[in-house]
């Protein structure tokens, strides 16, 4: 069997660090990919559109998007689709689509002081996209992982690492990895 998804796209919001109970850090970010239109659909004046993914990288790949990625970014995911299982706070069994990252690459250069991007044009404008309101999985506790500090549900992602320190990458992943420990 194989399972393997690769995508380019743009982050359409900073990414989201948190760490396991045990300390292991995983990042979930949301990618605007284009679908691609036919050159007779773009004569008539079709307007592009995007899927938006849910992505979930571990370990080196969620501290390099926690540290590097941020929205508007360009990036490359390499991984598998994994179709989880959730139930909501109100009780409702769920299900979210995601891709799981193995390889996870910035295809653009990062923007200095939040300011445009060098070389970047369509970067600086962050792309373009904005999260479609009530996605797939958006429901009760987007799907499944806690993505607000306050919550303390999310399985865990929510806390500090359990030696109490900083990642191997040295300092503190951008994002607010250590939210509490709910």
């Amino acid at each position: 069997m194989l399972n393997r998804i690769i995508l380019i796209g743009r982050l359409t919001a900073d990414p989201e660090a948190k760490y396991t109970p045990s300390g292991i850090a995983v990042t979930t970010f949301r990618i605007a990919v284009d679908r691609p239109i036919s050159a007779e659909a773009r004569a008539q004046g079709q307007e592009k559109q995007a899927d938006f993914i849910d992505i979930v990288a571990w370990r080196q790949n969620a501290e390099f998007a926690a540290n590097y990625l941020q929205k508007g970014r360009l990036v490359a995911v390499e991984g598998k689709l994994q179709i989880r299982e959730f139930v909501t706070q109100d009780g409702q069994r769920r299900k979210a689509a995601e891709v799981v990252v193995d390889n996870l690459k910035g295809l653009d250069r990062a923007r200095e002081g939040g300011e445009g991007a060098e070389g970047g044009g369509e970067a600086a404008a962050g792309g373009g996209y904005t999260e479609p309101r009530g996605g797939n999985g958006g429901g009760g506790n987007n799907g499944g992982y806690e993505r607000n500090s306050g919550g303390g549900g999310g399985g865990g992602y929510d806390r500090a690492p359990a030696s109490g320190g900083a990642p191997a990458s040295g300092g503190a992943p951008r994002g607010g990895g250590y939210s509490g420990g709910g």
